[in-house]
């Protein structure tokens, strides 16, 4: 009878082989998934920047701070995350729409690389991706569309009003853009198109809109806008714009007219904050409270960097004006904040 002879090797090196030979079928799915990986967030990324998001979040502060001083304290939350929510969508969809607009100039802006290597706040993400070949004319105008339609729609749920505020900042913003080789004073409409932006969250919490408390609020945004972003901005792309023939308030008038321009706009902008702010405590010894705290504020963020830079006219010292400006209304809505949860407290 035949006799059976056993396998008497050890099967440990069999399943070692056998686990390997799965790792190396497996290896080519495996990367597959992560270059997918890698793709999606290269395309997050790129319409992260391509709508300045970073700054577009920021800019959310402006409505919400509209939207407490209009109730004189604290909103109905579910109306104002709707507010929030609308905000976010529609300042995405506007700071997009200006890239997407502007991508021919910004593909020959390319051409002229700065000769600075400063901190930009709306680098966030990369720099006008668009232009750059990073993200698909189809997939940025399909993000565009996308959050427009979503931003009107919950407009439109806040007041009629909301959505004609908001249809407007759209407009201005494709005037600005078309006005970039024709005229310096386009910050004009930069100036009116931010107010309008403030102006969507007082108007999402009453239709009233003759109070002084209102005019004040367009004020300060449009001085904050001029000086404290937009002729700044300006002021460290001077070197492409002139190769461009792009007409801005640096390029035209010079740095000197410039800082003094930029610097009266913070100065107004710094007093309105403190009324903004005072009017935010509305206690007995409040206001003062609120008015030293808002200007504290304004002079770190606007008056300290605006006077650096008008005694040096550098890109990089225009940049970090800009840098602490973007963060200016955010402070100040937690300054008024503060206000309102000091003066409701039991």
């Amino acid at each position: 009878m035949p006799t059976t002879v056993r396998d008497e090797r050890p099967r440990a090196p069999r399943r070692a082989r056998a686990r390997a030979l799965r790792r190396v079928r497996g290896r080519p799915l495996l990367d597959a998934r992560r270059r997918a990986l890698r793709g999606v967030r290269a395309r997050v990324r790129a319409l992260y920047g391509f709508s300045r998001g970073t700054q577009a979040t920021l800019s959310v502060a402006q409505p919400l701070l509209g939207a407490m001083l209009a109730t004189g304290g604290t909103p109905p939350p579910g109306r104002l995350g709707l507010c929030a929510a609308c905000c976010l969508a529609g300042y995405f969809a506007v700071f997009a729409a200006n890239d997407l607009i502007d991508a021919r100039l910004d593909r020959e802006r390319f051409a002229y690389l700065r000769a600075y290597q400063c901190f930009d706040i709306d680098s966030a993400g990369g720099r006008h991706p668009l232009a750059r070949g990073r993200l698909p004319m189809a997939a940025a105008v399909a993000w565009v569309a996308g959050l427009g339609a979503l931003a009107l729609a919950l407009a439109a749920l806040l007041s009629w009003m909301c959505a004609a505020l908001l249809a407007a900042a759209a407009l201005l913003e494709a005037v600005y853009c078309a006005l970039a080789r024709v005229t310096p004073f386009k910050f004009l409409v930069s100036g009116v198109m931010v107010a309008l932006g403030g102006c969507l969250g007082w108007f999402a919490m009453t239709p009233e809109a003759d109070r002084p408390l209102l005019w004040l609020l367009c004020l300060w945004l449009a001085a904050w806008e001029i000086g404290g972003r937009n002729i700044v901005n300006d002021w460290a792309d001077v070197e492409e714009d002139v190769h461009l023939g792009v007409r801005t308030v640096p390029v035209v008038y010079g740095y000197r007219v410039s800082g003094l321009l930029t610097l009266a706009c913070l100065l107004v902008t710094a007093a309105a904050g403190a009324a903004l702010a005072a009017a935010a405590w509305p206690f007995p010894g409040g206001a003062l409270l609120g008015a030293a705290a808002a200007l504290l504020a304004g002079l770190h963020a606007l008056l300290a960097p605006g006077l650096r830079l008008l005694r040096a006219p550098d890109p990089c010292n225009a940049m970090a004006l800009f840098n602490r400006a973007s963060l200016y209304p955010v402070t100040t809505l937690a300054i008024a904040a503060c206000g309102q949860a000091a003066a409701h407290w039991p």
